[in-house]
């Protein structure tokens, strides 16, 4: 019988049952924590004994403060579940405990100490013939993520040594200096002659871990067996840990095993996947990711990911490793010594959280935006950034997440200077813009699995996306609606959208602007809950906010003045007592009144706020620049926005419907012109001799007006998303590309369908085409190219317009405009042959070429001989001014192109 005690309550439960403990409703132990998933635990009873198995949850489950994926539960013993200081679940056991032929157990000492762990891999080994006792296998578990799986394993016998006096000293993963010979496998050990210890690295701790498996027997059997195959582990400087784990990082678990060559002897290698050396399960870590070397210099670590390798912060291809130096891999630091790579543990970068030091920021006119502003926020807090409007609450936002450099003072995060290290901070850094940077004709599952494609390394499977797309919708109660278009949620849903797009890649400190702008009081309170529980999740979270209704929430409030001055930086209870009311208005009147009056009473309440001598960044705090941006490969990223682009042109139906039909609609329009001749050399009677300039003069700007109405919304559309994908690393050029590739395709389409359209309708030209042979197909051949060249280099066009306006409510003007001087320009119904003005005006059109080629491969000038618009140079029946004519179209297609990117490019 297991009873589990919970705040107060307990609830027993027979052997036999799985016990579920999570936040559902439906689960057997219910609790109602942010912190906890749905499904966090499973309680098993197996093999004899009382199982505590993590579901893979988002935030673990915590003995002694180290996190466990399987927990072997004592008569008495207590674990924290969600975080080290998260609910508290203490067990009581029945008589069933220990039966099945298990001796008992002897009772835990309960110090403070790391739990026994023992891998199932040294299990296997240690006793091959007998099944690893208690291993939970991969039943009511999440995906592995990436290490070895722990199971539990019991004390050591007291008459059973842990390591005979003789057994070989550990020696150190990678030598610094000397390169060992080439691993070999090792022969059969000698009877007496212990494994050689495995070294763990536990991602809740510092700590070293020595694993030493139980010696056999001098007669060669093994040694009095415990229940399972037992290991003990000797800590070396191991630190208490005192840090909440980030639900997004996973389990940052490092475990140096038995090197693979990597190509050089003794090299380790390092990444996501379970078979490096040491494994590093974080989401932005490729799965070979780093190769540690030994060299005659020392140790070098050699870059082999896309999302790149830091060292102290900087970037490096390869590097010789100096004592205490700082790796960065994904977002994990691992620190140096004795020759191998552990988790770095400094209290410093564990639990300082931001740090804001006496910032100030002036323009280069001279005004001050931001007037030394100092704030600490720990892991597990909120803070709300309050303020009339030009009081530098964006600017200090912006500032904080690295985007613009501080005149004087300092950033600090986790230990390590903003600015001087953004390349490598980049990743922890969440940035969520007050517009929603979610496609709203994708569901949510499509949204976020295009953006885990163009933010997670190339190498993380699909599976892997998945799982981690899967993982953040739990975390913010979006799992029900994975499968809902996002401009069918609610207000407070899409924004819970936005932030999701941004904890795929785990950052530890999330910045929002203006998250609840337009919001009613009831969705108002949704977002700023569900902030308080991504805070209480371990990260910090930092919210710019007109909203004054529920900054109870919050822990802190950084209320500043006009000037970018602090006016009150504290708890929000207490701000009726430094200003004098807790009437909101009364408080922003008053302080918009008289800022510097405002920022004095404050240093006076706070006197260790008072202004020291300003803090100036010496050489080693200068900014550095911004580096490569964490992306995958340009072709990659291509794929993706392409394939998402079609996507979206086909789910929003109404747009999808109107480009089907646009072809037909225009290529009809072209049967409209009286006559039956066609491209035909007209009869001396005919009542249309101009036949064929009527319909060209329909058909080409038909073919603008399709182009630049395929592209000329989308740019403008997607701004924000663009912004966002772009500073996380979204190639402009891959983005570029992958936008004309698509609209291309569709722009070819459709001017086929016009042209058969109209060849159909109006027969084929019958001169012969002038590159294609002289004959009726080469002839349909070259007018279609022409239709297609023409409507494409219009759809470039439309891009170009896109991303020249602010807002949608511009785009239909400028169209009609474009529209107008693409069909007066073309050369069709007006000359502009030989007029000033006009007709340099026309070579920015793409009508005016098309028309000009179309024109030369039906042979107009033949066709309508006493025309004054058949005076035209470029309408020659002639490959050469054929072949001018679509070079002048490709041109501008491509200055158009060269527009956009250097108007969308990456300001930094």
């Amino acid at each position: 019988m297991l009873t589990i005690r919970h705040d107060g309550s307990q609830r027993s439960f027979a052997a036999g049952h799985e016990v579920v403990v999570g936040r559902d409703a439906q689960a057997d132990v219910h609790i109602a924590d942010p912190r906890i998933s749905r499904a966090h635990l499973i309680l098993r009873f197996d093999q004899g004994r009382w199982l505590a198995i993590d579901n893979g949850s988002l935030n673990g489950t915590y003995l002694n403060g180290y996190r466990m994926p399987v927990v072997d539960i004592h008569d008495g013993q207590s674990i924290h579940i969600g975080n080290p200081q998260g609910p508290r679940l203490t067990f009581a056991i029945g008589p069933q405990q220990g039966h099945a032929g298990h001796p008992p157990r002897p009772r835990p000492s309960h110090d403070s100490g790391p739990p026994t762990v023992v891998w199932s891999a040294l299990a296997e080994q240690t006793n091959p013939t007998r099944p690893p006792q208690g291993r939970p296998g991969n039943q009511n578990r999440g995906p592995a993520r990436g290490g070895p799986q722990a199971a539990p394993s019991r004390p050591v016998p007291p008459r059973q040594p842990a390591r005979p006096p003789n057994a070989p000293p550990r020696q150190p993963a990678v030598p610094p200096r000397q390169a060992p010979p080439p691993r070999t496998p090792p022969p059969p050990a000698p009877r007496g002659t212990p494994p050689e210890p495995l070294t763990v690295i536990d991602p809740g701790s510092p700590a070293r871990l020595q694993v030493t498996p139980p010696a056999p027997s001098e007669t060669g059997a093994p040694a009095q067996p415990s229940p399972t195959p037992a290991a003990e582990f000797t800590v070396i400087d191991a630190k208490t840990a005192d840090v909440s784990n980030l639900a997004t990082r996973f389990v940052k678990l490092l475990s140096p095993r038995a090197s693979s060559a990597a190509g050089t002897a003794g090299a380790m290698t390092i990444g996501r996947a379970a078979e490096n050396d040491i494994v590093v399960s974080d989401v932005l870590a490729s799965r070979q990711h780093a190769t540690l070397v030994p060299t005659q210099l020392g140790a070098e670590i050699r870059d082999n990911s896309v999302n790149g390798t830091f060292v102290n912060g900087t970037r490096v291809g390869s590097a010789i490793l100096s004592e205490n130096d700082i790796v960065t891999i994904g977002n994990v630091d691992l620190v140096f010594r004795d020759g191998t790579l552990t988790e770095h543990g400094d209290a410093a970068t564990r639990t300082g959280g931001l740090e804001v030091r006496n910032v100030s920021y002036v323009v280069d006119n001279g005004k001050q935006l931001l007037d030394d502003i100092s704030l600490t926020a720990r892991p597990g807090t909120l803070t709300a950034v309050i303020g009339g409007s030009g009081a530098g609450k964006s600017t200090l936002a912006r500032l904080i997440a690295g985007y613009t450099t501080p005149t004087s003072g300092s950033v600090t995060f986790e230990g390590h200077n903003i600015h001087a290290e953004y390349a490598s901070l980049r990743s922890r850094i969440g940035i969520v813009p007050q517009d929603d940077v979610v496609h709203r004709q994708l569901t949510i599952n499509q949204a976020l699995g295009y953006a885990a494609e163009l933010r997670l390394p190339p190498d993380t499977g699909k599976a892997d996306r998945a799982r981690v797309v899967a993982q953040v919708l739990e975390e913010l109660d979006l799992t029900k609606h994975a499968d809902t278009r996002v401009e069918k949620l609610s207000g407070g849903q899409r924004k819970r959208a936005s932030v999701a797009l941004e904890l795929l890649t785990g950052p530890s400190l999330l910045i929002l602007d203006e998250p609840t702008s337009g919001l009613d009081p009831a969705l108002d309170l949704q977002v700023m809950t569900m902030l308080r529980q991504l805070a209480d999740a371990g990260r910090v979270v930092l919210v710019v906010t007109h909203s004054l209704s529920y900054l109870d929430v919050c822990d802190q409030v950084l209320l500043m003045a006009p000037g970018g001055k602090t006016a009150y930086c504290g708890s929000p209870d207490r701000i009726g007592g430094a200003m004098g009311t807790t009437n909101w208005a009364k408080i922003f009147t008053q302080v918009g009144a008289d800022p510097e009056e405002a920022n004095r009473r404050f240093l006076e309440q706070n006197e260790a706020q008072k202004r020291p001598q300003k803090y100036l960044p010496d050489k080693t705090d200068a900014p550095s620049s911004l580096g490569e941006p964490v992306h995958t490969s340009v072709r990659r990223q291509i794929s993706t926005i392409a394939r998402r682009q079609v996507r979206l042109v086909i789910a929003d139906r109404a747009y999808f419907v109107f480009l089907a039909l646009l072809p037909f609609i225009l290529g009809s329009l072209s049967l409209t012109v009286p006559g039956s001749n066609g491209f035909h050399v007209p009869a001396p009677n005919a009542g249309t001799p101009d036949e064929a300039a009527q319909i060209l003069a329909l058909l080409m700007p038909a073919a603008a007006f399709m182009g630049t109405a395929l592209t000329i919304r989308d740019l403008v559309g997607e701004r924000a998303i663009f912004q966002r994908e772009q500073a996380v690393g979204l190639s402009t050029t891959a983005y570029l590309l992958a936008k004309s590739a698509v609209f291309c395709g569709f722009a070819i389409l459709q001017s086929a369908i016009v042209t058969a359209i109209v060849v159909i309708g109006k027969s084929a030209p019958t001169r012969g085409g002038v590159l294609f042979g002289h004959s009726t197909v080469g002839a349909t051949v070259e007018l279609f190219a022409t239709v297609a060249a023409t409507c494409v280099a219009s759809a470039i066009l439309g891009l170009a317009i896109s991303s020249l306006v602010r807002s949608s409510e511009q785009i239909m003007p400028l169209f009609v405009v474009t529209v107008m001087a693409q069909l007066v320009l073309c050369g069709g119904m007006v000359p502009v042959t030989g007029r000033l003005g006009l007709n340099q005006l026309s070579w920015a059109m793409p009508a005016r070429w098309g028309y000009a080629a179309a024109s030369s491969t039906v042979d107009l000038r033949h066709l309508v001989p006493d025309s004054l618009l058949s005076q035209d140079r470029f309408w020659q029946h002639t490959s050469k001014i054929w072949l001018l004519d679509m070079g002048m179209l490709a041109a501008l297609s491509l200055f158009y192109a060269g527009f956009v990117r250097w108007k969308i490019r990456l300001r930094r």
